[in-house]
């Protein structure tokens, strides 16, 4: 069973407050928190043991652990006291291959380029390549309040979401030192870094407040039309007294006066049911790691029989065994189909297109 987001953090939470955890079964731990770490969090003396776990079922056969679910008030003081531990952290990735065999071959067979042009690769250099992991907490609130954790990864070499991070981490050693004195491949600014993690934040959220409010709309929809219902029903009582006694000749001024009372009562009832569920939006940042991996980083020329050539930088991923897509220089793109302008500029076979002023060679 795959630990959750939430559950990675606690016990990363508990390791970085300097406590130890032990697991009791799945999804329900003991943790041993240093004195002022506890007082920190407020937790109640329990012989110096916290048990938690993130599994309401479990709750049924260890009553006294703490349920570590979003909207906790221990939890969010757990946030809390996480980010004053620190909140930028950086680690070194080792362990990795970075001397592959026939680089030259992965990089022909990965890249496609159009018949007759020839791809010819430099000799590599090992460079640090830098990532941002930043890690953000959503708080929906409306009648309740409900917590999410995701996490963006930016590469900071091509400024481009991250999407296999996660196993690299897996797999990789980690050191808190640079074990090897390779030199750093540029990198975009943080600010910058940080500006497109919170641009692709806002998307993800954004998506997921939409399915809040649509439930949202959904339940005051059917609230709206059960309040209609039950003072329709009041008027319709109320008709039926007014009816009668002004049948007996009794005075119908009381029973307008009991109307009135009804519709500001609905009025305020209606009101105040779309003022709960009117849904806010707050996002925050948690925590930021910097994760360095030492990758191989070569130009690669593409060169004519005839006609000029050009080169265009490549990099290597180790870990991956992959080649990373370059980015097309005229649009940005990232692409491994590349191709060559008239004046010998390596770009993607669209952008070659559009400079050739005709459609593009099948790329082999």
């Amino acid at each position: 069973m795959e630990t959750s987001p939430l559950e990675e953090f606690l016990l990363e939470y508990v390791e970085a407050a300097e406590g130890v955890w032990q697991a009791v079964e799945p999804q329900v731990y003991d943790a041993l928190l240093p004195a002022a770490v506890e007082e920190a969090i407020g937790l109640t003396a329990s012989a110096g043991v916290f048990r938690f776990t993130l599994d309401p079922e479990a709750l049924a056969d260890y009553p006294t652990a703490q349920l570590m679910a979003f909207g906790n008030p221990l939890l969010d003081r757990v946030f809390e006291q996480a980010q004053a531990l620190g909140q930028v952290a950086q680690v070194y990735l080792t362990g990795f291959n970075l001397a592959p065999h026939d680089l030259p071959a992965t990089v022909r067979r990965s890249l496609q380029v159009p018949p007759g042009i020839e791809v010819r690769s430099a000799a590599p250099r090992v460079y640090h390549f830098a990532t941002a992991l930043f890690w953000f907490q959503t708080t929906f609130i409306s009648d309740e309040k409900v917590q999410d954790i995701f996490r963006i990864g930016i590469d900071r070499y091509y400024g481009r979401l991250t999407r296999t991070l996660e196993d690299t981490l897996r797999s990789a050693a980690l050191s808190e030192a640079r074990s090897y004195p390779y030199p750093d491949a540029p990198h975009l600014p943080l600010r910058r870094v940080y500006q497109l993690a919170r641009e692709e934040a806002a998307r993800v959220v954004t998506v997921k407040a939409h399915s809040h409010l649509t439930e949202l709309q959904h339940y005051l929809q059917r609230e709206v039309q059960r309040i209609s219902d039950y003072f329709s029903d009041l008027r319709s009582e109320l008709a039926d007294r007014q009816a009668r006694a002004v049948a007996k000749g009794e005075v119908a001024a009381p029973f307008e006066a009991q109307q009135q009372a009804l519709d500001r009562e609905e009025q305020a009832q209606l009101a105040d049911l779309r003022h709960k569920l009117a849904l806010r939006v707050q996002i925050q940042l948690l925590n930021v790691l910097h994760v360095i991996q030492p990758k191989l980083r070569l130009y690669v020329q593409l060169v004519l029989a005839q006609g000029p050539g050009g080169e265009i930088e490549i990099v290597f991923d180790p870990a991956l065994q992959k080649i990373e897509a370059p980015v097309c220089p005229v649009c940005a793109r990232p692409t491994l189909a590349l191709a060559l302008t008239r004046s010998g500029q390596v770009v993607c076979p669209v952008c070659a297109t559009q400079s050739l002023g005709q459609r593009p060679a099948r790329s082999s």
